[in-house]
């Protein structure tokens, strides 16, 4: 054998050596790798709501066990699932797929998606009807939104693929990707978009086309222009859907101990105050959690932020009689918006 061919082939072992090493023993061997994304998503859903999540990590894939005790908490435990570690591919990426085996509780949503834009990107976030749902909308939504457009989407387990989800999903994305900005909610039953669009024609034409939803889906619509307000919600039960969109656009966060609201949340608060206005009720509450129930100190600090959320909206046109101010230690939002049923029809 010559020298050339000694040292080529003592090379080749030595790589396939440090290979095997590198696959069992560095921090992207594969049982390190399911090790600690089991950790990571055990830790993750630890904290409030959340004891009745079981997670199960094979590989990259999580599977979620639990009875949901309300759709926050669900959702909750779906986006801590989805960041408890940093993004990536295969080889040394976080969680790549969810599989959801929870079970709903009556009169949850057996599939529930929400979709929102803004002029920074778009997200979509949920629970398709099966495996087969969530590809074939994936397949659909990402060109649709040019790439633009972060999927965080889990499916529940199996292949169901309702013959009329993608196409009503399909049809609240495309108005959706229509405007400015906005969001879109898709349950089993109603399809809910609010946002902000270039013109009041173009508002309407968005409008008319989701009356081609798939028949059996209520649509529920308000979208803004600067010379138009076209839809809105008719009862206290559609102003209360359309607000869980506008409050998609800008989550309500305060500095730690303080009443100080975040840019982002003042910002979604002129969406909160659109639907105010734009629906029929007299009447409502902002409803806060105390950080800490029964602490005067904790009660204290959410009735200030409940009046900065109240000053707020008055700011952003709410009459200041509509609104009053209420404690709820046992609500899972920090900050919630109670309509009255004077709307109802």
């Amino acid at each position: 054998m010559s020298p050339e061919r000694r040292t080529l082939l003592i090379g080749l072992a030595v790589f396939l050596a440090f290979s095997a090493y590198v696959m069992a023993f560095s921090p992207i061997a594969a049982w390190r790798l399911e090790a600690r994304l089991q950790s990571a998503a055990e830790e993750a859903i630890a904290g409030r709501h959340s004891r009745w999540a079981n997670v199960t990590v094979d590989g990259q894939a999580a599977t979620l066990s639990g009875r949901w005790p309300n759709e926050t908490a669900y959702e909750s435990v779906i986006k801590a699932l989805w960041s408890s570690e940093w993004s990536g591919g295969w080889l040394a990426g976080g969680i790549t797929r969810i599989i959801d085996n929870s079970i709903a509780q009556p009169g949850e949503a057996a599939s529930r998606i929400i979709a929102v834009s803004t002029p920074d990107g778009a997200s979509l976030t949920g629970i398709a009807p099966g495996d087969a749902a969530r590809t074939g909308l994936l397949d659909q939504a990402l060109p649709l939104f040019h790439g633009r457009i972060q999927p965080r989407l889990a499916a529940r387990s199996g292949n169901s693929n309702p013959d009329d989800w993608i196409e009503a999903a399909m049809a609240l994305l495309t108005g959706l990707e229509r405007l400015d900005q906005g969001s879109a909610i898709l349950d089993s039953g109603t399809a809910v978009l609010y946002g902000v669009a270039r013109s009041g024609d173009d508002a309407q034409q968005i409008l008319d086309a989701l009356a081609a939803l798939p028949e059996g889906i209520r649509t529920v619509a308000l979208i803004l222009s600067d010379d138009d307000v076209i839809g809105g919600g008719a009862t206290a039960e559609d102003c209360t859907m359309l607000l869980e969109a506008a409050f998609a656009m800008g989550r309500l966060r305060f500095n730690p101990g303080s009443a100080s609201l975040s840019p982002i949340g003042r910002a979604g608060l002129e969406h909160v105050a659109a639907v105010i206005s734009a629906c029929p009720t007299n009447q409502l509450g902002i409803s806060v959690r105390p950080v800490v129930s029964g602490d005067r100190e904790a009660e204290a600090l959410a009735i200030r932020r409940a009046e900065a959320v109240r000053s707020v909206l008055i700011t952003f046109g709410v009459t200041d009689t509509r609104i009053s101010v209420v404690t709820n230690a046992d609500q899972d939002q920090l900050v919630r918006i109670v309509l009255d049923d004077e709307g109802e029809s």
